[in-house]
């Protein structure tokens, strides 16, 4: 049987003479994954629902029985999840690695994202190469909290402008490049997003994936006597629900309570208007006692994506 390329307008794979893929409804297949995919996980994001209306949502079957479900595009793979009593899981990511690998770009790693503990294993003997960080989300509820700054400090939320194509970015991008330069450069966030340069440390993701209410809860801290920007936190989407996206102090301002009081502050801010704020953290990462001590919960540790190595 030959595999059939990936395209946008096919809504069923053959796996095999047994075992295909059906393009799903967003609305059941979130219904059925937020069941099925991990009861830790799900329990943890018990607000999220998973029925986003993404175009890359399939059933699996097993002849005309649905036994499964899967997000899949080329070269990545997340939230695979088997139906009861069917148990023949290694045998169904196999096919869908070899579909998987016929969709690819082979000059680029085929990933699978977010590998939960009860999935480390069958991903590993179906040929996946676990990637080397491992992270968790941690959230608390929104909460107002009485917030002071000391008076040789500054504090402004960051502004973003748009142009005429519709893209937004910072204002004042380049200093918070630099900010984050100094916090992270040679540490482990820096390693896990791999970034190496000042150039790399631009933000211009995150001005797409925010709103008023999460830019007026962020903060940048300055020193008033140098006016240099030392700490920043932003706050971004992350389906539908509030996120830190980057926090950072630079080293020679730590120990003052600063990322402390940025997240108080963030969590005052959306009060109201957000049940919970959540943030990502890599296992090691010294800021997660600080996170903890503000009552962050953490969830279920994740492998952060497992690959399938490039063809050289």
């Amino acid at each position: 049987m030959r595999l059939v390329d990936w395209a946008d307008d096919i809504n069923y794979y053959d796996l095999s003479s047994e075992y295909s893929i059906r393009k799903a409804e967003p609305e059941e297949w979130g219904v059925y994954c937020s069941v099925y995919y991990n009861m830790r996980f799900i329990g943890f994001f018990r607000e999220e629902g998973f029925n986003a209306p993404r175009r890359n949502s399939f059933w699996i079957y097993k002849g005309e029985s649905k036994i499964g479900g899967v997000r899949m595009a080329p070269n990545s793979m997340y939230h695979l999840f088997y139906i009861p009593p069917f148990n023949d899981s290694f045998k169904v990511l196999k096919l869908l690695k070899n579909i998987l690998i016929q969709w690819s770009d082979r000059t680029k790693h085929i990933k699978a994202f977010e590998v939960l503990p009860d999935q480390v294993n069958l991903f590993t003997r179906a040929g996946f190469w676990p990637d080397e960080f491992r992270c968790r989300w941690m959230q608390r509820p929104t909460d107002h909290f009485k917030v002071i700054w000391d008076n040789n400090l500054i504090i402004k939320c960051p502004q973003i402008k748009g142009n005429e194509m519709g893209a937004k970015r910072f204002i004042n991008e380049d200093e918070i490049a630099r900010c984050d330069f100094n916090s992270f450069a040679g540490g482990f966030e820096a390693v896990r997003r791999k970034k190496s340069s000042l150039e790399d440390f631009i933000p211009g993701e995150d001005p797409n994936y925010t709103n008023e209410i999460l830019t007026q809860a962020s903060t940048l801290v300055y020193d008033k006597d140098t006016g240099e920007l030392i700490a920043n936190c932003r706050l971004s989407l992350q389906d539908n629900q509030a996120a830190v996206y980057s926090i950072g102090v630079i080293p020679t301002y730590r120990g003052r309570g600063l990322a402390t009081r940025m997240l108080q502050r963030a969590l005052t801010g959306l009060k109201d208007k957000y049940p919970v704020l959540r943030l990502y953290v890599m296992e090691g990462n010294d800021a997660e006692s600080v996170y903890l001590n503000l009552g962050f919960v953490p969830g279920v540790q994740e492998i952060q994506s497992m690959y399938i190595p490039t063809n050289q």
